[in-house]
């Protein structure tokens, strides 16, 4: 009889366990619409950022792209192959202007991939400078899910970081 009653409770907990993560799933899905393979510019919590009127009107962003302003930086986040796969490598792109539209070549950025519903281990990459303005970087999404990527800009001994969720 104690056996059943464990047993019982070990599959109670198991269960409220799947239902917490996909409620949690459900939430943050439902906080940006964020579909399979879709690339969307987010908040800290979250939530998304509309791409500023006249900066939509002036870039026409690939689907592999997305776009925001943050302490007078614009900020490119670029993915390939898109949709991303966890089978194969993919290639992360930043670039950086400035409020005039120069590129900043005098940044270190790095990236952290992380799932918010799952508790993962670190995946950090350094990304490398190139020219006008563009960092790159190549890693690994390790399984399918909602994924959010942290882009961490050090200039000038200042760090600032900006936040993606891209679905797998």
């Amino acid at each position: 009889m104690a056996k059943k009653i464990a047993l019982v409770g070990i599959v109670f907990v198991i269960a409220a366990g799947v239902m917490f993560m996909m409620m949690r799933r459900s939430r943050m899905m439902n906080a940006g619409s964020y579909s399979s393979g879709g690339l969307v510019a987010v908040t800290a919590d979250g939530t998304a950022i509309p791409v500023p009127p006249a900066l939509a009107a002036a870039s026409k962003l690939p689907e592999n792209t997305a776009l925001q302003e943050a302490g007078g930086l614009l900020i490119a986040l670029g993915i390939s192959p898109y949709p991303p796969s966890g089978t194969q490598a993919t290639s992360f792109e930043v670039s950086l202007s400035d409020a005039n539209g120069q590129a900043v070549s005098d940044a270190t950025i790095s990236l952290d991939l992380t799932m918010p519903a799952m508790p993962m281990p670190p995946n950090q990459l350094e990304m490398t400078a190139g020219q006008a303005g563009k960092y790159q970087a190549s890693g690994y999404f390790t399984m399918r899910g909602l994924w959010r990527i942290e882009v961490i800009i050090t200039r000038g001994g200042q760090n600032q970081s900006v936040f993606y969720y891209v679905g797998l």
